[in-house]
């Protein structure tokens, strides 16, 4: 595949109480490999790198426990080099405990900043796009639909505006609308069918266009060349429109939640040409090479979608690849910014530290 493709790269990163780096700050050339035993940070600086470009942790269930335990806030700072010159990012958490209940929580913000000018969250993300590969990616094939979906909405929050725009509404609405099922459920309060009906229109309206978007996604990558495994995706879609919304009127009251639209979606990785699921017929070794081939496809779709070449960041895939494929993730490497995480630098190919522009950090 050929692209015309513009030139993006993360110059250097800057953390404040991310994870365990209190205060850290890092440069990165084309190639960067970052060493370093287990626990001692190596794939937080990558979760810190993916933010920029999510606007959100791939690996926190709550975004919050990304900040250092014991402080209020954690900041993300990075300079990007694009064509036309640098773009400072800068991404910011905060919480604040309720003094009055504590165990409420308190209040958790985000702040996103661009040249430091402030941006909502829609405007930021994709702003820098990654690719990320780690071992733990084995679980967008076996783990819930929910996993599933976070991944695709990963893909296309850096690569549609208008899907990420509409995905927001539509999760908000969501959460109106199950509350209003709940209070209505509980007899704490009456909605009539009018205010039902603007917060439907509001869900089908924004969840069609979501379901179009994922539609087009997954056409794309079935459609793909495979070079190094072949399987196909399923859609399980969950269509949202008035008639189904009709249809689930008496379920919806009794369990309190929207039972259709995308919140539902499933997408099942299969055998390419059957209806067997690599998740169940597939040897871990077939799933692995599954992502593999779907992490390739990712990135050439981000590249072809946005003119970006995303940077590509490697977790510990030394220990989940065979030498053949990892000689095909060395062959991407003179195209793009690529950041490996390794716990011994002897796992490392001499392909890669014999270039000339390699940085090595050690933790």
């Amino acid at each position: 595949m050929c692209y015309i493709s513009e030139t993006m790269s993360l110059a250097s990163l800057k953390l404040k109480n991310f994870r365990n780096h209190k205060k850290a700050s890092f440069s990165f050339p084309l190639t960067t490999v970052i060493i370093g035993r287990n626990t001692v940070g190596k794939t937080s600086i990558l979760e810190a790198i993916q933010f920029l470009s999510l606007g959100k942790s791939f690996k926190a269930e709550r975004d919050m426990d990304a900040i250092s335990e014991g402080q209020d806030f954690s900041r993300i700072e990075a300079t990007v080099i694009e064509n036309d010159g640098k773009v400072e990012l800068v991404a910011i958490l905060a919480k604040k405990e309720n003094p009055a209940s504590p165990r409420l929580g308190g209040r958790f913000s985000k702040k996103f900043m661009v040249n430091n000018v402030a941006r909502r969250l829609v405007d930021f993300s994709a702003r820098f796009p990654s690719v990320l590969f780690t071992p733990e990616d084995l679980e967008i094939i076996t783990d819930s639909p929910s996993v599933r979906r976070n991944y695709i909405n990963s893909i296309l929050i850096q690569t549609d505006k208008r899907y990420r725009v509409s995905l927001g509404i539509y999760e908000k609405a969501i959460r109106h609308r199950n509350r209003m099922l709940w209070l209505h459920r509980e007899g704490k309060k009456y909605f009539g069918p009018a205010e039902f009906e603007y917060w439907d229109n509001i869900v089908i309206q924004n969840g069609n266009i979501v379901t179009e978007t994922r539609e087009k996604l997954i056409e794309h990558v079935n459609n793909s060349e495979k070079e190094v495994f072949p399987f196909e995706i399923y859609y399980d879609k969950s269509t949202i429109t008035s008639e189904r919304l009709e249809k689930y009127h008496d379920a919806e009251r009794a369990s309190a939640t929207t039972l259709v639209g995308p919140q539902r979606d499933d997408f099942f990785f299969r055998f390419r040409g059957t209806e067997k699921a690599i998740s169940e017929f597939g040897s871990r070794g077939e799933q692995r090479l599954t992502i593999f081939q779907m992490k390739i496809l990712e990135t050439f779709y981000i590249r072809e979608k946005t003119g970006i070449t995303p940077t590509l960041l490697l977790d510990d895939i030394f220990s989940e690849l065979d030498t053949t494929n990892i000689h095909r993730v060395l062959d991407l490497l003179p195209h793009q910014q690529t950041i490996i995480t390794t716990t011994h630098k002897e796992f490392v190919p001499k392909k890669i530290l014999d270039k000339e522009e390699v940085e090595i950090i050690e933790l």
